[in-house]
Protein backbone atom coordinates (compact mmCIF):
# COMPACT_ATOMS: atom_id res chain seq x y z
CA UNK A 1 0.00 0.00 0.00
CA UNK A 2 1.38 3.28 -1.01
CA UNK A 3 1.10 5.59 2.08
CA UNK A 4 0.63 9.58 0.87
CA UNK A 5 3.28 12.09 1.73
CA UNK A 6 0.67 14.72 1.56
CA UNK A 7 -2.13 14.62 4.59
CA UNK A 8 -5.01 17.04 4.60
CA UNK A 9 -7.50 18.80 7.46
CA UNK A 10 -10.04 17.32 6.08
CA UNK A 11 -11.25 14.27 3.35
CA UNK A 12 -14.99 14.56 1.72
CA UNK A 13 -15.71 11.29 0.67
CA UNK A 14 -17.95 11.98 -2.50
CA UNK A 15 -18.72 14.21 -4.96
CA UNK A 16 -22.58 14.84 -5.20
CA UNK A 17 -23.95 17.86 -4.08
CA UNK A 18 -23.33 16.43 -0.66
CA UNK A 19 -19.75 16.08 -0.59
CA UNK A 20 -19.11 19.33 -2.79
CA UNK A 21 -20.75 21.35 -0.05
CA UNK A 22 -18.69 19.88 2.65
CA UNK A 23 -15.71 20.36 0.89
CA UNK A 24 -16.95 24.28 0.56
CA UNK A 25 -17.68 24.52 3.72
CA UNK A 26 -13.97 23.25 4.97
CA UNK A 27 -12.27 25.48 2.42
CA UNK A 28 -14.22 28.72 3.89
CA UNK A 29 -13.30 28.01 7.14
CA UNK A 30 -9.54 27.29 5.77
CA UNK A 31 -9.25 23.83 6.04
CA UNK A 32 -7.01 22.02 3.55
CA UNK A 33 -9.69 19.68 1.92
CA UNK A 34 -9.60 16.73 -0.14
CA UNK A 35 -12.63 15.29 -2.11
CA UNK A 36 -11.93 11.38 -2.82
CA UNK A 37 -15.00 10.34 -5.97
CA UNK A 38 -15.02 7.53 -8.08
CA UNK A 39 -15.63 9.31 -11.03
CA UNK A 40 -15.38 12.99 -11.93
CA UNK A 41 -15.50 15.07 -9.65
CA UNK A 42 -19.21 17.44 -10.62
CA UNK A 43 -20.36 14.19 -12.91
CA UNK A 44 -20.54 11.55 -9.58
CA UNK A 45 -22.91 10.53 -7.44
CA UNK A 46 -26.61 11.16 -7.53
CA UNK A 47 -27.09 14.43 -7.32
CA UNK A 48 -26.74 14.58 -11.45
CA UNK A 49 -29.90 12.15 -11.95
CA UNK A 50 -32.68 14.42 -9.22
CA UNK A 51 -35.86 15.47 -11.71
CA UNK A 52 -33.24 13.20 -14.38
CA UNK A 53 -31.84 16.07 -14.63
CA UNK A 54 -35.20 17.28 -16.36
CA UNK A 55 -36.44 19.56 -13.04
CA UNK A 56 -34.63 18.90 -10.05
CA UNK A 57 -36.33 20.92 -7.25
CA UNK A 58 -34.81 22.52 -4.22
CA UNK A 59 -36.98 23.20 -1.54
CA UNK A 60 -37.73 26.07 0.93
CA UNK A 61 -40.37 27.77 3.03
CA UNK A 62 -42.46 29.81 0.72
CA UNK A 63 -42.15 33.04 3.25
CA UNK A 64 -38.27 32.96 2.12
CA UNK A 65 -38.43 32.24 -1.49
CA UNK A 66 -41.15 35.85 -1.67
CA UNK A 67 -38.08 37.30 0.30
CA UNK A 68 -35.76 35.86 -1.83
CA UNK A 69 -37.57 37.62 -4.85
CA UNK A 70 -38.00 33.55 -6.13
CA UNK A 71 -41.71 33.46 -6.16
CA UNK A 72 -44.51 35.08 -4.44
CA UNK A 73 -46.99 32.56 -4.67
CA UNK A 74 -46.72 31.14 -1.17
CA UNK A 75 -45.23 34.54 0.65
CA UNK A 76 -47.70 32.94 3.73
CA UNK A 77 -45.84 29.75 4.39
CA UNK A 78 -43.66 29.99 7.33
CA UNK A 79 -40.61 27.76 8.41
CA UNK A 80 -43.04 26.77 11.28
CA UNK A 81 -45.76 25.48 9.09
CA UNK A 82 -42.74 23.56 6.89
CA UNK A 83 -41.50 22.03 9.91
CA UNK A 84 -44.90 20.84 11.03
CA UNK A 85 -45.43 19.06 7.36
CA UNK A 86 -42.20 17.52 7.88
CA UNK A 87 -42.58 16.06 11.20
CA UNK A 88 -46.37 14.95 9.98
CA UNK A 89 -44.67 13.33 6.95
CA UNK A 90 -42.09 11.75 8.83
CA UNK A 91 -44.52 9.65 10.99
CA UNK A 92 -43.22 11.50 14.41
CA UNK A 93 -39.52 9.06 13.85
CA UNK A 94 -37.49 12.48 12.98
CA UNK A 95 -34.99 13.88 14.70
CA UNK A 96 -36.71 17.47 15.30
CA UNK A 97 -33.12 18.82 15.84
CA UNK A 98 -31.76 17.73 12.60
CA UNK A 99 -35.69 19.03 11.18
CA UNK A 100 -35.43 22.83 12.70
CA UNK A 101 -31.85 23.32 11.23
CA UNK A 102 -32.86 21.99 8.05
CA UNK A 103 -36.26 24.94 7.85
CA UNK A 104 -33.94 27.40 9.85
CA UNK A 105 -31.01 27.36 7.16
CA UNK A 106 -32.28 26.25 3.82
CA UNK A 107 -33.21 29.77 2.84
CA UNK A 108 -29.35 30.54 3.38
CA UNK A 109 -28.35 27.83 1.35
CA UNK A 110 -30.40 28.74 -1.41
CA UNK A 111 -29.33 32.47 -1.92
CA UNK A 112 -25.64 31.41 -2.08
CA UNK A 113 -26.70 29.25 -4.83
CA UNK A 114 -27.85 32.00 -6.74
CA UNK A 115 -25.11 33.84 -6.13
CA UNK A 116 -22.85 31.52 -6.89
CA UNK A 117 -24.50 31.34 -10.29
CA UNK A 118 -27.36 28.71 -10.23
CA UNK A 119 -30.04 29.46 -12.66
CA UNK A 120 -33.65 28.78 -11.14
CA UNK A 121 -35.82 27.88 -13.82
CA UNK A 122 -39.46 28.42 -11.81
CA UNK A 123 -41.53 26.44 -9.21
CA UNK A 124 -42.54 22.93 -9.15
CA UNK A 125 -45.35 23.41 -6.68
CA UNK A 126 -45.28 25.84 -3.26
CA UNK A 127 -42.31 25.17 -1.96
CA UNK A 128 -40.40 23.58 -4.60
CA UNK A 129 -37.82 25.96 -6.70
CA UNK A 130 -36.86 24.21 -10.35
CA UNK A 131 -33.11 23.77 -11.28
CA UNK A 132 -31.23 21.24 -13.16
CA UNK A 133 -29.53 18.59 -11.41
CA UNK A 134 -25.83 19.09 -13.50
CA UNK A 135 -26.91 22.96 -12.86
CA UNK A 136 -26.55 22.27 -9.21
CA UNK A 137 -23.23 20.21 -9.44
CA UNK A 138 -21.58 22.73 -11.93
CA UNK A 139 -22.02 25.49 -9.59
CA UNK A 140 -20.68 24.22 -6.33
CA UNK A 141 -17.81 22.78 -8.74
CA UNK A 142 -16.78 26.57 -9.72
CA UNK A 143 -17.23 27.25 -5.87
CA UNK A 144 -14.98 24.67 -4.85
CA UNK A 145 -11.85 25.47 -7.74
CA UNK A 146 -12.13 28.91 -6.29
CA UNK A 147 -11.81 27.72 -2.70
CA UNK A 148 -8.54 25.83 -3.64
CA UNK A 149 -10.36 22.67 -3.16
CA UNK A 150 -8.37 19.66 -4.25
CA UNK A 151 -10.12 16.45 -5.86
CA UNK A 152 -8.69 12.84 -6.55
CA UNK A 153 -10.96 11.41 -9.07
CA UNK A 154 -11.48 7.78 -10.67
CA UNK A 155 -11.26 6.60 -7.10
CA UNK A 156 -13.11 4.22 -4.51
CA UNK A 157 -13.18 4.87 -0.87
CA UNK A 158 -13.16 1.34 1.12
CA UNK A 159 -11.95 2.21 4.44
CA UNK A 160 -11.72 4.59 7.57
CA UNK A 161 -8.25 4.50 9.38
CA UNK A 162 -8.37 4.74 13.23
CA UNK A 163 -6.13 5.34 16.34
CA UNK A 164 -7.25 5.61 19.74
CA UNK A 165 -11.09 5.19 18.83
CA UNK A 166 -10.19 8.85 16.50
CA UNK A 167 -10.46 8.79 12.38
CA UNK A 168 -7.11 9.48 11.53
CA UNK A 169 -7.05 8.98 7.89
CA UNK A 170 -8.40 6.43 4.59
CA UNK A 171 -7.79 3.95 2.45
CA UNK A 172 -8.86 4.26 -1.26
CA UNK A 173 -7.87 2.24 -4.38
CA UNK A 174 -6.79 4.46 -7.71
CA UNK A 175 -9.72 2.30 -10.48
CA UNK A 176 -7.08 2.95 -13.29
CA UNK A 177 -4.08 1.93 -12.11
CA UNK A 178 -5.38 -0.28 -8.84
CA UNK A 179 -3.16 1.45 -6.55
CA UNK A 180 -4.45 0.96 -2.99
CA UNK A 181 -3.57 4.40 -1.45
CA UNK A 182 -3.83 5.57 2.57
CA UNK A 183 -4.43 9.02 2.94
CA UNK A 184 -3.91 10.96 6.44
CA UNK A 185 -6.00 14.14 7.96
CA UNK A 186 -7.65 15.18 10.82
CA UNK A 187 -11.34 14.70 10.19
CA UNK A 188 -13.52 12.67 7.41
CA UNK A 189 -16.74 13.80 5.83
CA UNK A 190 -18.77 11.18 4.33
CA UNK A 191 -21.12 11.75 1.93
CA UNK A 192 -21.22 8.90 -0.19
CA UNK A 193 -25.35 9.11 -0.90
CA UNK A 194 -27.40 5.95 -0.88
CA UNK A 195 -27.02 2.03 -1.30
CA UNK A 196 -28.96 1.54 -4.06
CA UNK A 197 -26.75 -1.00 -5.30
CA UNK A 198 -28.16 -3.68 -2.71
CA UNK A 199 -31.72 -3.52 -5.22
CA UNK A 200 -31.69 -4.90 -8.98
CA UNK A 201 -34.79 -2.49 -9.03
CA UNK A 202 -33.38 1.20 -8.23
CA UNK A 203 -33.40 4.54 -9.39
CA UNK A 204 -30.07 5.47 -8.52
CA UNK A 205 -26.01 5.63 -10.04
CA UNK A 206 -24.11 2.86 -10.13
CA UNK A 207 -21.91 3.81 -7.93
CA UNK A 208 -24.14 4.14 -5.02
CA UNK A 209 -23.36 0.94 -3.24
CA UNK A 210 -23.18 1.94 0.91
CA UNK A 211 -19.66 2.60 0.92
CA UNK A 212 -19.93 5.13 3.50
CA UNK A 213 -22.19 3.50 5.57
CA UNK A 214 -20.42 0.01 5.79
CA UNK A 215 -16.70 1.70 6.35
CA UNK A 216 -18.37 3.97 9.54
CA UNK A 217 -19.66 0.17 10.84
CA UNK A 218 -16.89 -1.03 10.79
CA UNK A 219 -15.07 1.84 12.71
CA UNK A 220 -18.23 1.66 15.20
CA UNK A 221 -20.09 4.18 14.15
CA UNK A 222 -23.99 4.31 14.98
CA UNK A 223 -26.83 3.79 12.12
CA UNK A 224 -30.16 5.13 12.69
CA UNK A 225 -33.41 3.61 11.45
CA UNK A 226 -31.86 1.51 8.22
CA UNK A 227 -35.29 0.01 7.99
CA UNK A 228 -36.37 3.11 5.79
CA UNK A 229 -36.20 3.21 2.70
CA UNK A 230 -38.20 5.08 0.03
CA UNK A 231 -38.88 3.75 -3.33
CA UNK A 232 -40.61 5.38 -6.46
CA UNK A 233 -43.37 3.95 -7.39
CA UNK A 234 -43.29 4.45 -11.24
CA UNK A 235 -39.48 3.33 -12.39
CA UNK A 236 -38.93 1.64 -15.91
CA UNK A 237 -38.30 -2.37 -15.51
CA UNK A 238 -38.74 -3.43 -18.90
CA UNK A 239 -37.32 -2.72 -21.84
CA UNK A 240 -34.50 -3.24 -20.30
CA UNK A 241 -32.16 -1.20 -21.50
CA UNK A 242 -34.53 1.58 -19.89
CA UNK A 243 -34.36 0.05 -16.99
CA UNK A 244 -34.14 2.35 -13.76
CA UNK A 245 -35.11 5.49 -15.93
CA UNK A 246 -37.41 7.37 -13.35
CA UNK A 247 -38.59 9.48 -16.70
CA UNK A 248 -42.53 7.94 -16.00
CA UNK A 249 -42.49 8.75 -12.43
CA UNK A 250 -41.70 12.86 -13.49
CA UNK A 251 -44.62 12.08 -16.43
CA UNK A 252 -47.08 11.47 -13.79
CA UNK A 253 -46.01 13.82 -11.01
CA UNK A 254 -46.43 16.41 -13.92
CA UNK A 255 -49.78 14.83 -14.32
CA UNK A 256 -49.67 12.67 -17.54
CA UNK A 257 -50.37 8.73 -17.82
CA UNK A 258 -51.66 5.98 -15.91
CA UNK A 259 -50.58 2.90 -14.33
CA UNK A 260 -52.68 -0.17 -15.00
CA UNK A 261 -52.42 -3.74 -13.82
CA UNK A 262 -51.93 -6.88 -16.53
CA UNK A 263 -55.58 -6.81 -17.36
CA UNK A 264 -55.77 -3.04 -17.98
CA UNK A 265 -57.25 -2.13 -15.16
CA UNK A 266 -56.60 0.87 -13.07
CA UNK A 267 -56.58 -0.27 -8.98
CA UNK A 268 -55.12 2.14 -6.77
CA UNK A 269 -58.38 2.10 -5.27
CA UNK A 270 -58.59 -1.60 -3.71
CA UNK A 271 -55.67 -0.36 -1.04
CA UNK A 272 -56.22 2.82 -0.45
CA UNK A 273 -59.52 5.33 0.70
CA UNK A 274 -60.52 8.20 -2.00
CA UNK A 275 -59.46 10.78 0.22
CA UNK A 276 -55.42 9.17 0.32
CA UNK A 277 -55.93 7.87 -3.37
CA UNK A 278 -56.18 11.49 -4.28
CA UNK A 279 -53.05 12.42 -2.55
CA UNK A 280 -51.09 9.46 -4.07
CA UNK A 281 -52.48 10.68 -7.32
CA UNK A 282 -51.71 14.35 -6.86
CA UNK A 283 -48.86 15.39 -4.55
CA UNK A 284 -45.66 14.59 -3.47
CA UNK A 285 -47.13 11.83 -0.83
CA UNK A 286 -46.98 9.96 -3.95
CA UNK A 287 -43.78 7.87 -3.47
CA UNK A 288 -44.74 6.00 -0.39
CA UNK A 289 -48.35 5.72 -1.06
CA UNK A 290 -48.07 4.69 -4.55
CA UNK A 291 -45.17 2.18 -3.81
CA UNK A 292 -47.56 0.74 -1.36
CA UNK A 293 -50.35 0.29 -3.89
CA UNK A 294 -48.49 -0.91 -6.98
CA UNK A 295 -46.52 -3.48 -4.42
CA UNK A 296 -49.50 -4.65 -3.35
CA UNK A 297 -51.24 -5.47 -7.01
CA UNK A 298 -48.03 -6.90 -7.34
CA UNK A 299 -48.33 -9.06 -4.59
CA UNK A 300 -51.70 -10.32 -5.54
CA UNK A 301 -50.66 -11.66 -8.63
CA UNK A 302 -52.45 -9.07 -10.68
CA UNK A 303 -48.89 -7.77 -12.42
CA UNK A 304 -47.57 -8.03 -15.93
CA UNK A 305 -45.49 -11.17 -17.28
CA UNK A 306 -42.32 -8.81 -16.69
CA UNK A 307 -43.17 -9.03 -13.42
CA UNK A 308 -44.41 -5.04 -13.21
CA UNK A 309 -47.56 -2.57 -14.31
CA UNK A 310 -48.24 -0.94 -17.35
CA UNK A 311 -47.49 2.32 -17.69
CA UNK A 312 -49.72 3.63 -20.39
CA UNK A 313 -49.62 7.69 -21.77
CA UNK A 314 -52.55 8.17 -23.70
CA UNK A 315 -51.40 10.79 -26.70
CA UNK A 316 -54.36 11.35 -28.45
CA UNK A 317 -55.52 13.56 -29.54
CA UNK A 318 -52.51 15.27 -30.85
CA UNK A 319 -52.82 18.28 -28.98
CA UNK A 320 -52.18 16.00 -25.74
CA UNK A 321 -48.52 15.67 -27.14
CA UNK A 322 -47.95 19.18 -27.84
CA UNK A 323 -49.17 19.64 -24.49
CA UNK A 324 -46.33 17.53 -23.03
CA UNK A 325 -43.60 18.64 -25.38
CA UNK A 326 -44.42 21.93 -24.61
CA UNK A 327 -44.47 21.34 -20.34
CA UNK A 328 -41.17 19.51 -20.57
CA UNK A 329 -39.38 20.37 -23.90
CA UNK A 330 -36.17 17.61 -23.12
CA UNK A 331 -38.44 14.37 -23.96
CA UNK A 332 -37.58 15.53 -27.60
CA UNK A 333 -33.91 14.98 -26.53
CA UNK A 334 -31.63 11.61 -26.28
CA UNK A 335 -32.53 8.98 -23.86
CA UNK A 336 -36.09 10.37 -23.54
CA UNK A 337 -36.83 10.76 -27.47
CA UNK A 338 -36.22 7.01 -27.64
CA UNK A 339 -38.47 6.38 -24.66
CA UNK A 340 -40.92 8.49 -26.23
CA UNK A 341 -40.82 6.74 -29.31
CA UNK A 342 -42.68 3.45 -27.62
CA UNK A 343 -45.24 5.53 -26.21
CA UNK A 344 -45.54 7.34 -29.72
CA UNK A 345 -46.22 3.73 -30.92
CA UNK A 346 -49.30 3.18 -28.44
CA UNK A 347 -47.23 0.82 -26.72
CA UNK A 348 -46.50 0.78 -22.90
CA UNK A 349 -43.61 0.30 -20.75
CA UNK A 350 -43.53 -1.95 -17.57
CA UNK A 351 -42.75 -0.02 -14.38
CA UNK A 352 -42.44 -1.19 -10.71
CA UNK A 353 -41.53 0.79 -7.20
CA UNK A 354 -37.69 0.54 -6.84
CA UNK A 355 -35.52 1.76 -4.24
CA UNK A 356 -34.83 5.46 -4.58
CA UNK A 357 -33.83 7.39 -1.25
CA UNK A 358 -32.58 6.05 1.78
CA UNK A 359 -33.93 7.93 4.95
CA UNK A 360 -32.00 5.65 7.31
CA UNK A 361 -28.06 5.95 7.53
CA UNK A 362 -25.26 7.19 9.37
CA UNK A 363 -26.52 8.78 12.73
CA UNK A 364 -25.90 12.06 13.29
CA UNK A 365 -26.10 15.49 15.26
CA UNK A 366 -26.83 18.92 14.26
CA UNK A 367 -22.89 19.39 14.16
CA UNK A 368 -23.00 16.24 11.69
CA UNK A 369 -20.75 14.53 13.96
CA UNK A 370 -21.37 10.93 14.06
CA UNK A 371 -20.24 9.34 17.05
CA UNK A 372 -16.62 8.67 15.88
CA UNK A 373 -14.16 11.33 16.72
CA UNK A 374 -13.64 13.25 13.86
CA UNK A 375 -15.89 11.47 11.56
CA UNK A 376 -18.54 13.66 9.87
CA UNK A 377 -21.27 12.89 7.91
CA UNK A 378 -24.12 14.81 5.04
CA UNK A 379 -26.65 14.08 2.89
CA UNK A 380 -27.86 10.38 1.79
CA UNK A 381 -25.95 8.48 4.09
CA UNK A 382 -26.87 10.04 7.24
CA UNK A 383 -30.26 9.31 9.29
CA UNK A 384 -32.46 10.74 11.28
CA UNK A 385 -33.57 13.69 9.56
CA UNK A 386 -36.58 12.94 7.49
CA UNK A 387 -37.92 10.09 10.06
CA UNK A 388 -40.25 7.45 8.49
CA UNK A 389 -40.62 8.75 5.44
CA UNK A 390 -39.15 12.19 2.98
CA UNK A 391 -41.12 14.36 1.30
CA UNK A 392 -39.37 17.61 1.04
CA UNK A 393 -36.02 17.58 -0.56
CA UNK A 394 -33.54 15.74 -0.69
CA UNK A 395 -31.47 18.38 -2.30
CA UNK A 396 -32.15 20.86 0.39
CA UNK A 397 -30.66 18.35 3.04
CA UNK A 398 -27.45 18.13 0.81
CA UNK A 399 -26.88 21.20 1.24
CA UNK A 400 -27.60 22.02 4.71
CA UNK A 401 -26.19 18.94 6.18
CA UNK A 402 -23.18 19.89 3.56
CA UNK A 403 -22.11 22.99 4.92
CA UNK A 404 -22.83 22.31 8.73
CA UNK A 405 -20.55 18.89 8.54
CA UNK A 406 -17.51 20.76 6.08
CA UNK A 407 -17.68 23.45 8.91
CA UNK A 408 -17.93 21.32 11.87
CA UNK A 409 -15.04 19.25 10.45
CA UNK A 410 -12.51 22.23 9.84
CA UNK A 411 -13.82 23.28 13.69
CA UNK A 412 -12.58 20.05 14.42
CA UNK A 413 -9.19 20.09 12.56
CA UNK A 414 -8.36 23.15 13.54
CA UNK A 415 -8.25 21.14 17.49
CA UNK A 416 -6.70 18.56 16.69
CA UNK A 417 -3.30 16.90 15.89
CA UNK A 418 -2.32 14.57 12.68
CA UNK A 419 -2.28 11.42 14.50
CA UNK A 420 0.14 8.59 13.02
CA UNK A 421 -1.30 5.92 10.88
CA UNK A 422 -1.19 1.93 12.69
CA UNK A 423 0.59 0.19 9.90
CA UNK A 424 -0.68 -3.15 11.30
CA UNK A 425 -4.23 -1.63 10.91
CA UNK A 426 -3.21 -0.67 7.16
CA UNK A 427 -1.70 -3.77 6.08
CA UNK A 428 -4.53 -5.98 7.38
CA UNK A 429 -7.26 -4.01 5.36
CA UNK A 430 -4.27 -4.15 2.14
CA UNK A 431 -4.87 -7.93 2.71
CA UNK A 432 -8.41 -7.93 2.61
CA UNK A 433 -9.02 -5.97 -0.06
CA UNK A 434 -6.24 -8.38 -2.12
CA UNK A 435 -7.59 -11.31 -1.10
CA UNK A 436 -9.82 -11.70 -3.99
CA UNK A 437 -6.98 -12.33 -6.37
CA UNK A 438 -5.43 -14.95 -4.06
CA UNK A 439 -8.81 -17.14 -3.92
CA UNK A 440 -9.72 -20.22 -6.35
CA UNK A 441 -12.64 -21.71 -6.62
CA UNK A 442 -15.41 -19.48 -5.59
CA UNK A 443 -17.91 -17.85 -7.18
CA UNK A 444 -17.68 -14.67 -9.14
CA UNK A 445 -18.62 -10.97 -8.20
CA UNK A 446 -21.64 -10.71 -10.53
CA UNK A 447 -22.72 -14.47 -9.28
CA UNK A 448 -22.82 -12.77 -5.73
CA UNK A 449 -24.28 -9.54 -6.64
CA UNK A 450 -27.12 -11.24 -8.43
CA UNK A 451 -28.07 -13.30 -5.68
CA UNK A 452 -27.87 -10.10 -3.56
CA UNK A 453 -30.33 -8.92 -5.57
CA UNK A 454 -32.54 -11.68 -5.63
CA UNK A 455 -32.88 -11.90 -1.71
CA UNK A 456 -33.27 -7.92 -1.51
CA UNK A 457 -36.32 -8.45 -3.84
CA UNK A 458 -37.98 -11.55 -1.16
CA UNK A 459 -36.68 -9.76 1.88
CA UNK A 460 -36.76 -5.71 1.23
CA UNK A 461 -39.71 -5.18 -0.93
CA UNK A 462 -42.30 -2.59 0.01
CA UNK A 463 -44.49 -4.21 1.97
CA UNK A 464 -42.31 -7.47 3.93
CA UNK A 465 -42.74 -9.53 6.35
CA UNK A 466 -40.94 -11.19 9.51
CA UNK A 467 -40.31 -14.75 8.19
CA UNK A 468 -39.15 -13.33 4.45
CA UNK A 469 -36.73 -10.95 6.33
CA UNK A 470 -35.42 -13.37 8.95
CA UNK A 471 -34.73 -15.88 5.62
CA UNK A 472 -32.90 -12.85 4.16
CA UNK A 473 -30.67 -12.35 6.87
CA UNK A 474 -29.70 -15.72 7.18
CA UNK A 475 -28.87 -15.44 3.26
CA UNK A 476 -26.90 -12.64 3.44
CA UNK A 477 -24.67 -14.49 5.93
CA UNK A 478 -24.12 -17.00 3.55
CA UNK A 479 -23.03 -14.71 0.96
CA UNK A 480 -20.65 -12.72 3.42
CA UNK A 481 -18.98 -16.01 4.18
CA UNK A 482 -18.88 -16.80 0.63
CA UNK A 483 -17.53 -13.17 -0.41
CA UNK A 484 -14.12 -14.44 1.91
CA UNK A 485 -13.52 -17.33 -1.43
CA UNK A 486 -14.78 -14.55 -4.13
CA UNK A 487 -12.97 -15.28 -7.11
CA UNK A 488 -11.29 -13.19 -10.31
CA UNK A 489 -11.18 -14.45 -13.76
CA UNK A 490 -9.07 -11.29 -14.57
CA UNK A 491 -6.01 -11.27 -11.89
CA UNK A 492 -4.67 -7.70 -13.01
CA UNK A 493 -5.39 -4.96 -10.76
CA UNK A 494 -5.52 -2.32 -13.37
CA UNK A 495 -9.48 -1.38 -13.84
CA UNK A 496 -10.51 -4.50 -13.06
CA UNK A 497 -14.43 -4.20 -13.11
CA UNK A 498 -14.46 -7.48 -11.33
CA UNK A 499 -12.57 -6.60 -8.76
CA UNK A 500 -14.14 -3.39 -8.23
CA UNK A 501 -17.90 -5.36 -8.01
CA UNK A 502 -15.72 -7.54 -4.63
CA UNK A 503 -14.97 -4.37 -3.24
CA UNK A 504 -18.99 -3.33 -3.60
CA UNK A 505 -19.89 -6.09 -2.25
CA UNK A 506 -17.86 -5.56 0.44
CA UNK A 507 -19.86 -2.77 1.58
CA UNK A 508 -23.38 -4.11 -0.05
CA UNK A 509 -23.40 -7.19 2.45
CA UNK A 510 -23.24 -5.54 5.65
CA UNK A 511 -25.63 -2.85 4.57
CA UNK A 512 -28.28 -5.14 3.53
CA UNK A 513 -27.58 -7.35 6.78
CA UNK A 514 -28.35 -4.33 8.80
CA UNK A 515 -31.28 -2.93 6.89
CA UNK A 516 -32.99 -6.50 7.28
CA UNK A 517 -32.38 -6.89 11.00
CA UNK A 518 -33.90 -2.77 11.46
CA UNK A 519 -36.97 -3.92 9.37
CA UNK A 520 -37.31 -7.07 11.65
CA UNK A 521 -37.28 -5.23 15.03
CA UNK A 522 -39.58 -2.93 13.91
CA UNK A 523 -42.76 -4.46 14.80
CA UNK A 524 -45.34 -2.35 13.04
CA UNK A 525 -45.68 -0.13 9.88
CA UNK A 526 -44.59 3.00 10.30
CA UNK A 527 -44.34 5.23 6.67
CA UNK A 528 -42.23 4.00 3.62
CA UNK A 529 -41.48 0.79 6.54
CA UNK A 530 -44.85 -1.43 5.44
CA UNK A 531 -45.00 -5.18 7.64
CA UNK A 532 -47.51 -7.04 5.93
CA UNK A 533 -47.42 -9.52 9.07
CA UNK A 534 -48.27 -6.16 11.14
CA UNK A 535 -50.35 -3.63 9.35
CA UNK A 536 -50.40 -1.62 12.54
CA UNK A 537 -48.99 1.96 13.63
CA UNK A 538 -48.49 2.43 17.17
CA UNK A 539 -47.49 5.58 18.99
CA UNK A 540 -47.85 3.49 22.23
CA UNK A 541 -44.65 1.04 22.19
CA UNK A 542 -43.18 2.31 19.06
CA UNK A 543 -42.15 6.18 18.87
CA UNK A 544 -38.69 5.06 18.83
CA UNK A 545 -35.19 5.06 16.61
CA UNK A 546 -33.73 2.04 16.24
CA UNK A 547 -30.02 2.33 16.15
CA UNK A 548 -27.32 -0.33 15.79
CA UNK A 549 -23.57 0.53 16.82
CA UNK A 550 -20.54 -1.35 15.01
CA UNK A 551 -20.76 -4.56 12.45
CA UNK A 552 -21.62 -6.54 16.01
CA UNK A 553 -25.58 -5.19 15.01
CA UNK A 554 -26.37 -4.86 18.88
CA UNK A 555 -29.83 -2.73 18.88
CA UNK A 556 -31.28 -0.19 20.74
CA UNK A 557 -34.42 1.53 20.51
CA UNK A 558 -33.91 4.99 21.33
CA UNK A 559 -36.79 7.27 21.88
CA UNK A 560 -37.61 9.90 19.05
CA UNK A 561 -36.25 13.37 19.51
CA UNK A 562 -39.86 14.98 19.96
CA UNK A 563 -38.62 18.26 21.27
CA UNK A 564 -41.07 20.69 19.17
CA UNK A 565 -43.99 18.65 18.41
CA UNK A 566 -45.35 15.37 20.02
CA UNK A 567 -48.13 12.97 18.26
CA UNK A 568 -51.14 11.59 19.81
CA UNK A 569 -50.53 8.31 21.61
CA UNK A 570 -52.90 5.53 20.23
CA UNK A 571 -52.65 2.99 17.55
CA UNK A 572 -54.34 2.41 14.54
CA UNK A 573 -54.22 0.24 11.56
CA UNK A 574 -51.83 1.06 8.68
CA UNK A 575 -53.60 3.50 6.08
CA UNK A 576 -56.27 4.95 9.50
CA UNK A 577 -52.90 6.61 10.78
CA UNK A 578 -51.44 7.88 6.93
CA UNK A 579 -55.95 9.47 7.42
CA UNK A 580 -54.40 10.30 10.43
CA UNK A 581 -51.83 11.82 9.51
CA UNK A 582 -52.49 13.59 6.15
CA UNK A 583 -55.85 15.58 8.04
CA UNK A 584 -53.13 16.96 10.71
CA UNK A 585 -51.39 18.00 8.26
CA UNK A 586 -53.97 19.78 6.12
CA UNK A 587 -56.00 20.63 9.37
CA UNK A 588 -59.18 19.37 8.63
CA UNK A 589 -59.23 17.53 11.68
CA UNK A 590 -59.45 21.04 13.37
CA UNK A 591 -62.28 21.63 10.69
Amino acid sequence: MNLSVQSYDVIVIGAGGGGLRSAIGAAQAKARTLVICRGKSNRSGATLLAGANISADIACDGETLARLGVSQGNKKDTKDAWFSDIIHEGFYLNNQDLATMYVETAGDRLAEMIDWGMEVHGMEGAREVSVFGSDILDTMMRRCRELNVEFMEDTMFTDLLMKDGQVCGVVCVDLYSGEIKALRCKAVVLATGGAHGIFSENSGSSDLCGEGQAAAMRAGAEMIDMEMVSFCPTVVTWPTMYKGNILPYILFSTGYGRVLNKYGKTFTDRYLSRHVERLALDSEWNKMLLSYALNAEIQEGRGTRQGGLYYALDLHPQEIMEELYADLPPLKTGIYADIMKIFEADRSLVIKPAAHYFEGGVRIDTACRTSIPGLFAAGECTGGMFGANRVSAATTEMMVEGAVAGNSAAAFARDTSLLPIDTAQMEAIEAELLKPFTNRGGQSPEQLRSRLHAISAEAMPVIRTAEKLTEGIAAVEELQHELEHVTLSDTARTYNREWRRSLELRSMLPVAKTMFKSALVRDESRGVHVRGDMLRTSNVKNLYNIVFRGESLEDAKAPAVLTRMKPEIGEWSYTEYIEKIVAEETGEEDA
